[in-house]
């Protein structure tokens, strides 16, 4: 999967690449995304996600996104959920997406005392009326480090979508970032949950497209994750 996953994406790049003709073809945003994991029981958890970036389909409007979704820990190397997302962008010409997903992730350790993940997620999608299915594969290395008792971990992954209404893989993300666990938790969350922690993660993101306008996209990505 991994080396099939390494391959795809490989030629996608260079597909994409060769139809880009001048760098204002490449857009540059900021994504800030704000999620809290709470936990239901022993094996299950709520993520809920809040997010702002430009419109997924044509980066040309604003994009507010929220979504829940329910995770089941099966085992340290299994994980299984599935949620639901709303995406509205505001203004003259609204659009409205509602998903409905589902994801499978394994987990391996490999030598070096890295952590291989590949997530696998099947996406139903309603934009303004028209339904669609998406797939997507992402991999993702990473490393833990302890730094003044503190974790950080940084991490790099590469995903590639199909879409159903072109029939194509017709897009590819690259993101390096790292996980860093704040020292100081927010006194104001105490009176919520007393053990709970912050996780702040900074990362960049290239994602290449050969549906949409632009066709690149550099990303700086900034995720506050609330652990209760």
């Amino acid at each position: 999967m991994f080396i099939w996953l390494l391959t795809v994406a490989a030629s996608l790049c260079g597909t994409v690449e060769a139809q880009q003709t001048n760098s204002d073809d490449v857009h540059s945003q900021l994504w800030p995304e704000l999620d809290l994991h709470i936990p239901l029981k022993p094996k299950f958890r709520l993520v809920i996600v809040t997010s702002v970036k430009k419109e997924e389909e044509t980066r040309q409007k604003q994009e507010i996104q929220i979504a829940g979704r329910v995770d089941y820990l099966h085992s340290k190397r299994f994980v299984i959920g599935g949620g639901y997302s709303y995406r509205r962008s505001p203004g003259d010409d609204p659009s409205n997406e509602h998903r409905v997903f589902a994801e499978q992730t394994i987990k391996q350790r490999i030598p070096l005392k890295i952590l291989l993940s590949d997530r696998s997620r099947e996406e139903i999608r309603i934009i303004d009326g028209d339904g669609s299915f998406r797939y997507r594969n992402r991999v993702t290395l990473e490393r833990e480090f302890r730094v003044h008792e503190r974790s950080i971990t940084p991490y790099s992954s590469i995903e590639v979508f199909h879409d159903s209404r072109f029939g194509v893989w017709n897009r590819n993300r690259l993101i390096v970032g790292v996980q860093i666990q704040l020292k100081r938790a927010m006194p104001l969350l105490d009176l919520v949950h007393p053990r709970h922690h912050l996780v702040l993660e900074p990362y960049f993101a290239r994602q290449n497209d050969t549906r949409s306008a632009p066709n690149h996209v550099h990303a700086f990505g900034l995720t506050l994750n609330i652990y209760f």
